[in-house]
């Protein structure tokens, strides 16, 4: 092919076909460097050095979950509870207040005297508290698992290999091209 055939392809078209013939760093190469290679007219020289590449790749670490489970655990609370007592209260009547009843029933038939009580009875019923204990389930937490990203950085050394090019030009010692 002709430096003008070369001319009408592409930039990947001529990569792949430089990279075809063996060509070394071909996908380095700019457009005109690849024509004057691919076509032979080519009278430069390449200078070509090594490059760190450096990737990173993901490596499991551990895992985490969340498990729930049931403990039990006594608890101890103080209720404070009310019971009703008697107390018996006795209130004498000044002798400025005491009449003579004139109701001669005031004590009432004698066969309510007769009874099994002896007489008029009053009642008081009596009440107290006792502590009933339930339980209740409520929600107190939410806990959930999410993932942090730190970032650090590492350094990264290699050896790396470089071309170096040197001109003898006539009359003229030996001269390094960077």
């Amino acid at each position: 092919m002709t430096s003008t055939e070369f001319g009408a392809m592409t930039n990947d078209q001529l990569r792949e076909s430089a990279r075809g013939r063996g060509v070394p760093d071909a996908d380095h190469m700019d457009r005109q460097e690849l024509i004057s290679v691919l076509a032979g007219t080519d009278d430069a020289m390449t200078r070509s050095e090594e490059q760190l590449l450096v990737s990173t790749e993901v490596w499991e670490t551990g895992r985490a979950r969340l498990r729930k489970f049931v403990v039990t655990e006594d608890v101890q609370i103080t209720v404070q509870v009310r019971r009703e007592g008697i107390r018996l209260e006795r209130e004498p009547i000044a002798e400025s207040d005491q009449q003579a009843v004139p109701d001669p029933d005031v004590f009432g038939p004698a066969e309510v005297f007769a009874g099994k009580d002896g007489g008029v009875v009053f009642e008081m019923t009596l009440h107290e508290e006792r502590p009933v204990v339930t339980t209740e389930i409520v929600p107190v937490e939410r806990i959930r698992l999410t993932k942090v990203v730190e970032t650090d950085d590492h350094v990264v050394s290699g050896e790396l290999r470089k071309e170096k090019i040197e001109a003898e030009l006539p009359g003229e010692p030996p001269k390094p091209l960077i």
